[in-house]
């Protein structure tokens, strides 16, 4: 890789802003650090011939990019309070080839996302609040105001408000009024969309989508979107994820992600919506807790985007999504598991298989395979829709009975519930049975490069819980003299299974202090797991997609 060229990062600058006065020149210190950092990357380039396309179908894929635009330019102000005034400065100060403004556009803000959030420039630590919230506000005092005025209860837990001051009060103020400069065109361009699309259900879609992020109210929308058919095209477009929200685990983040849809392959996964109540029932939990609407709409699409924005852009590259994440949506109507095979592909082949190459024993490396990876991530993406939403015996959803914790927690209930779902396709002679060592062996893999986002970010702590307790229990095994890991598969089906029922349980009773010690006995890295992971400090952590698209 050329010392430099990972930095050429403007064809995926969300918007492309135009330098006004004199640009300082960079330091070679700056560029130094700049090269360090952007070593956690690997630039991949995914190149797609559109040309085919009719000119009604180009269109269509150019006002939904558009769409985009806009949905990353609502994401700068979420992810941090100061981004818009930073930016700006930026632009003033630095021209486009400085590798600071460079990585300040990549990375969304000031804040390295693949190092803890740690600062590049000269700011203050990413408060926890993001853009969500006034900066100096305390989960303590959020709180208390909820407390002494529950009649502001509701608007202050959605997740689809600004929380702001008004003086010496607090007040919840909708997205579509705090956005409204960019929800506005959003909704034109979706409904300009709409007339382009052929496929009437994408237009439904798209036609409700428009109405939804101008009123916050998305539940016809959503369920518009998992009744999609027979689309050659799809969209991801909303707030849906709450990562960004530190404080609260509450308020929910713009992304977009424009699709190109694998019909035949996406077909193919049909067979998996024939058993999630079976699934569900299949699960180590007692009868009275387990969904018992696991089995309604589930919609599978395969994938390749040629777009990404808000969200889904920055930092860890999600190869695969099941939402919304609504739970009143789930209870009342399913999901919809979106698989990147585009993106999937690449991880496999840049990092996973690397990665495994220097840590996984070399009797167990030939088990580390790409169909093993896509059938964990599949699984994984199923479990998000199994298991409780709401706390038992109540209307309280779980990540408000778990705060803060619900992330993590969701992702590792996601990551066991998947590897025990596994284990059922298998038994029933849905998936080959011999497939047990690629599943259980390409997981051990991806554990390692989850880890190396940091164990402050969900995916990573729900991933470093889950090697702890399994090294515990014996069901992987840490041969020091040889510094690899290896899957114990005399005792990995017992550990799945009793992590999956702590995890479980934790949701059903909405359990923050079982979840908190839970997090205070395993969420800790090993000296051996980190002197792993320095033996990979020469590999990258993640990929950045290069898309270049040929319209003509």
């Amino acid at each position: 890789m050329k010392k430099m060229g990972y930095l050429l990062l403007t064809f995926w600058m969300g918007v492309m802003l135009i330098s006004c006065g004199t640009s300082r020149t960079w330091t070679d210190e700056e560029a130094r650090e700049i090269e360090y950092r952007m070593k956690k990357y690997v630039i991949t380039p995914m190149t797609y011939d559109l040309s085919h396309y009719s000119p009604r179908e180009k269109e269509l894929l150019k006002t939904l990019i558009e769409v985009g635009k806009l949905a990353d330019e609502i994401f700068w102000r979420q992810t941090y309070y100061d981004n818009i005034r930073l930016r700006e400065e930026i632009v003033r100060t630095r021209s486009e080839e400085d590798p600071v403004r460079r990585f300040f556009f990549l990375q969304a803000g000031p804040y390295d996302r693949l190092a803890h959030n740690e600062p590049f420039l000269d700011v203050p630590p990413k408060p926890p609040t993001a853009g969500f919230y006034p900066p100096d506000l305390t989960k303590e005092e959020f709180e208390r105001w909820i407390e002494t005025h529950p009649q502001d209860r509701e608007a202050f837990l959605s997740p689809y408000t600004v929380i702001q001051r008004d003086g010496d009060r607090l007040i919840a103020v909708p997205y579509h009024k705090v956005y409204r400069e960019w929800v506005r065109p959003m909704a034109d361009k979706l409904r300009r969309a709409a007339e382009l699309t052929e496929n009437a259900s994408f237009r439904k879609y798209l036609l409700t989508k428009a109405e939804a992020i101008l009123t916050d109210r998305y539940f016809e929308t959503d369920v518009a979107w998992i009744d999609v058919k027979d689309s050659k095209f799809d969209m991801v477009i909303g707030p849906f994820e709450v990562y960004e929200d530190e404080l609260n685990n509450l308020k929910a983040a713009y992304e977009a992600s424009v699709e190109i849809v694998d019909q035949e392959e996406s077909r193919k996964l049909d067979v998996y919506t024939r058993h999630l109540q079976a699934l569900e029932q299949y699960l180590p939990y007692p009868e009275k807790y387990k969904n018992k609407n696991a089995r309604l709409t589930s919609a599978f699409v395969i994938v390749r985007d040629i777009y990404r924005g808000g969200d889904i852009r920055v930092g860890y590259q999600p190869v695969a999504a099941n939402l919304p994440n609504d739970p009143e949506v789930h209870s009342r109507k399913g999901s919809k598991k979106t698989f990147w095979k585009n993106v999937l592909e690449a991880r496999v082949n840049q990092i996973i298989l690397p990665i495994g190459e220097r840590l996984i024993a070399p009797g167990q490396l030939p088990y580390l395979t790409g169909q093993g990876f896509f059938d964990f991530v599949l699984m994984h993406e199923i479990a998000h829709g199994l298991g409780p939403r709401y706390v038992h015996g109540t209307r309280t959803p779980v990540n408000v009975a778990l705060r803060e914790l619900y992330s993590w927690i969701e992702e590792n209930k996601a990551d066991l519930v998947g590897l025990h779902s596994l284990r059922y396709f298998r038994e029933k002679g849905i998936l080959d049975a011999e497939m047990k060592a690629q599943h259980l062996v390409s997981f051990l893999g991806s554990i390692f490069r989850t880890i190396r986002f940091g164990i402050g970010e969900a995916h990573g702590k729900a991933a470093m819980v889950t090697l702890n307790f399994f090294l515990e229990k014996g069901a992987i095994r840490y041969n020091n003299h040889e510094g690899r890991y290896a899957i114990n598969f005399d005792e990995i089906d017992e550990a799945i299974t009793e992590l999956t029922h702590i995890l479980l349980m934790i949701e059903a009773e909405g359990d923050y202090e079982r979840a908190k010690e839970l997090e205070r006995r395993y969420a800790s890295m090993p000296p051996f797991v980190k002197e792993s992971l320095q033996r990979l400090s020469d590999l990258p952590i993640d990929l950045i997609p290069d898309y270049r698209i040929k319209w003509e």
